[in-house]
C-alpha cells in the first residue's frame, strides 16, 4: 500500500467514525450516555475514546447554547 492509498483510507475511516460520532450524539440526546456509549462500542470503538468523544461533544453544545444565550442577551 503506497503513501497516497493509506492516507484514502484513513480518511475514509476518519469519515466513517465522524458519522458514526454524530449518530451517537443523537442517541445520547435521545436516549442518554449508556445508549450511545454501547452503540459506538458495537461499532468498534472503544469504551473510553467513546466517552472521551461523547462528552467532547456535550461540552461543545453546551458551550454553544451559553454562547447563544449571552448573544441574544
Amino acid at each position: 500500500m503506497d503513501e497516497i492509498e493509506r492516507r484514502s483510507h484513513e480518511r475514509r475511516q476518519d469519515h466513517d467514525t465522524a458519522t458514526q460520532i454524530t449518530e451517537a450524539a443523537a442517541l445520547q440526546r435521545a436516549f442518554g450516555s449508556d445508549a450511545a456509549q454501547r452503540f459506538l462500542k458495537l461499532r468498534g470503538i472503544g469504551d473510553q475514546l467513546a466517552q472521551d468523544l461523547l462528552i467532547e461533544n456535550y461540552d461543545r453544545r453546551q458551550l454553544a447554547r451559553r454562547e447563544r444565550l449571552a448573544s441574544s442577551n
